[in-house]
């Protein structure tokens, strides 16, 4: 099986995994201050990757014009630290705290940081992502991110450009 062909396999493959501890899932919304470039998006997935790695956090990101979500999971110590870097990062401005939440099972298993630019991705699947995202954004309480939000961003990422 060629490696195209495995890694699209690997996107569409909802696994869910009970970790030794509890994990914590948190979700934000935010907005760039500028727009971001290639090289912002380069440098926000590499370095996420390893640093990730080493937290044994999970996680997702997706940018659409001026509208950032993401996703992050692991030990909540590791969330939280992770969390309060990114929100002291000057490129963007958070929102909204959407969604922090603990559960038994990790739905981000193998993602250690996907990071994409939504383009050129069918309008139906667009629709659907920004209807979630005004769903999060308008919401009065925290939200719960679910299996089927889960579901949706991974078949972005199918689509959606490598920064």
């Amino acid at each position: 099986m060629d490696d195209t062909i495995s890694g699209a396999l690997l996107l569409w493959e909802t696994i869910l995994q009970k970790e030794a501890y509890p994990i914590f899932r948190l979700a934000y919304l935010s907005k760039p201050v500028v727009p971001f470039t290639d090289a912002d998006f380069d440098d926000i997935e590499s370095k996420s990757l390893k640093a990730n790695s080493l937290r044994d956090v999970t996680g997702l990101l997706i940018v659409h014009d001026d509208k950032i979500l993401q996703v992050l999971e692991g030990r909540e110590q590791a969330v939280r630290e992770l969390y309060a870097k990114i929100d002291a990062d000057p490129r963007h401005t958070i929102t909204k705290l959407v969604c922090g939440v603990e559960d038994e099972e990790r739905m981000l298993l193998t993602w250690n940081m996907v990071v994409r630019k939504i383009s050129n991705i069918p309008p139906e699947i667009s629709e659907q992502y920004l209807q979630i995202y005004s769903e999060l954004q308008n919401a009065t309480e925290l939200s719960e991110v679910t299996l089927e939000h889960i579901d949706l961003f991974k078949v972005i990422s199918l689509f959606a450009a490598l920064p």
